[in-house]
């Protein structure tokens, strides 16, 4: 099977008013889809093939976002296994352009390659390159373990 670097994917969205609630904040679920879309970007980028996504690991949101804010995210393959891989998706808020940008949350987003027929299938192995690279490697493998053993529990 053939080796590969992870190249980071950044995507950047403004906030609309349909994009928020009540509180004129950001909708978790709206936040949630373009970390998806991001994230899905990289496995595709990374594997060469088209992806489902199988997992979605805890999110924590750190700091509001709001209407009119610009959000950045930034995804990163950090972990790959026989068909699957683990994505890391950071979002960053910029509340004027051009002013610092402040972490509001990362994700952990587990992919599958899949055929025309939607069967797993195997994609290049992850080779990772930096300490920073290899310690979310190991980040990645837990990830999956944990997403595993949850499968394995669901009816």
């Amino acid at each position: 099977m053939i080796e590969k670097e992870s190249i980071e994917v950044i995507n950047t969205h403004f906030v609309f008013p349909n994009d928020t609630n009540n509180y004129g904040t950001i909708f978790g679920g709206k936040l949630v889809e373009m970390m998806d879309l991001t994230g899905a970007l990289s496995a595709i980028r990374f594997s060469g093939e088209n992806v489902v996504t199988a997992s979605i690991e805890a999110l924590d949101f750190k700091i509001p976002i709001k209407q009119g804010d610009i959000v950045e995210l930034r995804s990163k393959v950090i972990y790959t296994a026989k068909t699957s891989m683990v994505v890391k998706v950071d979002v960053y808020r910029e509340e004027k352009p051009g002013e610092s940008k402040d972490f509001c949350c990362r994700g952990y987003f587990v992919f599958v390659a899949v055929d025309t027929h939607g069967r797993p299938k195997p994609i290049p192995i992850l080779k990772p390159v930096s300490e920073e690279d290899k310690k979310f490697w190991k980040n990645g493998e837990t990830i999956k373990r944990r997403a595993l053993e949850r499968k394995a529990l669901s009816p």
